[in-house]
């Protein structure tokens, strides 16, 4: 991952086979040109580099791959990887070299990445620290689809923000681009994504009406967004319209999921979502025990992690049996897998039915187990979170000592971190 320049590369081999200038460089090159090009002042002809390879017994390629060769290839390395504990460090290298040498293109293409990675783990004050950079790297290389690539990362900064309404302004920036460049590379993705703003905002007849743009725009356009994401939209729009459409679009999103099962199970389980808030809470049940039933056991941490969402929802609308029967089955598995963060779900989610049951002093034991493990790997945000409740918990019970205790470190913790 190291970056080197070609004189850089010969300056490190010649010092560790421990060469001087003028014996590295003999009869056929002055020590003065060599000088300069280790220190990068000027290039070097072939036949130079490859009298240098012979001498220092080094790959000729090796030598050849310039800078931005090394970043690029570094760049390509770093995404077919999923992002480590150095992801962030190592883009942070390239981009260094990249900008010291003026490689604008791929300084964007680097804070591309850096601001995904910093939406994705929620830290917006990086991001609001590298935004105003990654748009002067945009006006450097400019080009249609650069801009169209910065919008989207913005409009998903404004959508994951929940701010709906801006995140539309900088979708509907795409689509103008695409649209008056002829070429459809971003449209049906900025189109879509518009159209779930419009859903969290309850305007579903404008998500439904472009929704069904897309469908009669998929045939034509050669662009990476799945059919079954537009027909699942399609379907959940369906519901709270209350057009009698879902079961057409619910085969069609079936037929598109026939050999992935998992994928049928989460569409199953929007479904139940959307049915238990309309309040058809037996028919949103029996989506969630059908999800249960069907889904695929080959990867089981993706198995408890579905079941844990469903004992969320089915605590949520009431149904406890239905609840704890998931629940204990989900610990079961998170036992065996020595999953922490599992275990902790799955005791805390048990804490809450058992609370709910009236059943207090198993609830309360199933509580501690639960901020036990949270403790050990919870942000502080979240641990701040689970003394209020803790708090809350003691306090309906009527044990003072025991409230006033996390309630204590509720405050303390808020005031070391500085939080909101």
């Amino acid at each position: 991952m190291e970056i080197l320049s070609t004189g850089q590369k010969i300056k490190r081999a010649r010092i560790y086979k421990g060469y001087t200038l003028k014996r590295l460089c003999g009869d056929k090159i002055s020590v003065s040109k060599m000088s300069c090009i280790e220190n990068d002042k000027i290039k070097p002809e072939q036949w130079i580099l490859k009298f240098v390879s012979s001498k220092l017994e080094l790959d000729v390629e090796y030598l050849k791959q310039d800078v931005r060769s090394q970043i690029i290839k570094n760049i390509d390395d770093i995404s077919k990887n999923s992002p480590g504990e150095n992801y962030e460090k190592l883009l942070q290298y390239n981009l260094k070299f990249a900008d010291n040498y003026s490689y604008s293109d791929i300084c964007f293409v680097i804070m591309h990445m850096l601001f995904n990675h910093y939406l994705d783990e929620k830290q917006f004050g990086k991001l609001q620290f590298i935004i105003s950079t990654y748009y002067d790297y945009l006006q450097k290389c400019f080009s249609n689809e650069r801009n169209s690539i910065y919008y989207m990362d913005i409009a998903r900064y404004f959508y994951v923000s929940g701010e709906f309404s801006q995140a539309i302004n900088y979708y509907d920036n795409v689509i103008r681009i695409c649209e008056e460049d002829g070429c459809g590379e971003y449209l049906l993705k900025a189109m879509y994504y518009k159209a779930t703003c419009y859903i969290n905002l309850k305007y579903y007849d404008k998500a439904y009406e472009l929704a069904m743009k897309i469908v009669n725009l998929m045939d034509s356009m050669q662009e990476d967004i799945e059919n079954v994401c537009i027909y699942q939209m399609l379907a959940i729009l369906s519901l709270k319209m209350d057009i009698n459409k879902f079961s057409k679009y619910e085969k069609k999103v079936y037929e598109l999921c026939e050999k992935n099962l998992k994928n049928k199970c989460e569409a199953m389980f929007d479904y139940a979502r959307v049915l238990f808030n309309l309040g058809e809470k037996n028919r949103a049940l029996s989506y969630v025990d059908e999800s249960l039933r069907i889904y695929p056991k080959d990867n089981i941490k993706e198995l408890v992690h579905f079941m844990l969402m469903s004992t969320d929802i089915l605590i949520d609308n009431k149904f406890l049996k239905r609840a704890c029967i998931t629940c204990n089955r989900a610990l079961d598995y998170a036992i065996n897998l020595d999953d922490i963060a599992f275990i902790e779900r799955a005791y805390y989610y048990k804490a809450l039915i058992l609370l709910k049951e009236g059943d207090f002093s198993k609830g309360e034991m199933c509580m501690n187990l639960s901020l036990d493990n949270l403790l050990k790997f919870g942000t502080s945000r979240e641990i701040y979170k689970r003394y209020m409740e803790m708090g809350e918990m003691y306090y309906k019970v009527g044990n003072v000592e025991e409230s006033v205790k996390y309630f204590t470190f509720a405050i303390n913790l808020k005031e070391k971190y500085k939080f909101l």
